[in-house]
């Protein structure tokens, strides 16, 4: 058996709506993921994806999400033990000055699920 490598996939969603809104947004992730060869981690990554398709009803309309591309299929190795994903960055919601002081040690955070 092949050893197997470390990817990174980012995925892209598309969200859209039937009538004339079309394209709401896109919906992004990274998927991190042992493959034998780059192209069976291409192969996972679309399966990925089509897992995150899916279709509901918003009062009349319907939403379509699909997926769109695979933005980057990144090989890491063999020897990664870790691993950072940048999620991007956001408009604050709240005024600050410019001496704010922060205290990342002050609180524990919360479990994401």
């Amino acid at each position: 058996m092949k050893a197997q490598e470390w990817f990174r996939a980012h995925l892209r969603w598309a969200v859209m709506v039937e009538g004339q809104e079309r394209l709401r947004r896109w919906e992004e992730t990274v998927y991190i993921f042992l493959s034998e060869d780059s192209n069976a981690a291409f192969q996972q990554a679309l399966q990925r994806g089509r897992q995150g398709e899916r279709c509901y009803q918003e009062g009349r309309r319907w939403i379509d999400i699909q997926l769109a591309e695979i933005v980057t299929l990144d090989r890491l190795g063999t020897e990664q033990t870790e691993f950072e994903v940048s999620l991007g960055s956001k408009k604050p919601t709240e005024p600050l000055v410019f001496e704010q002081a922060f205290d990342p040690e002050g609180a524990f955070p919360p479990p994401m699920f």
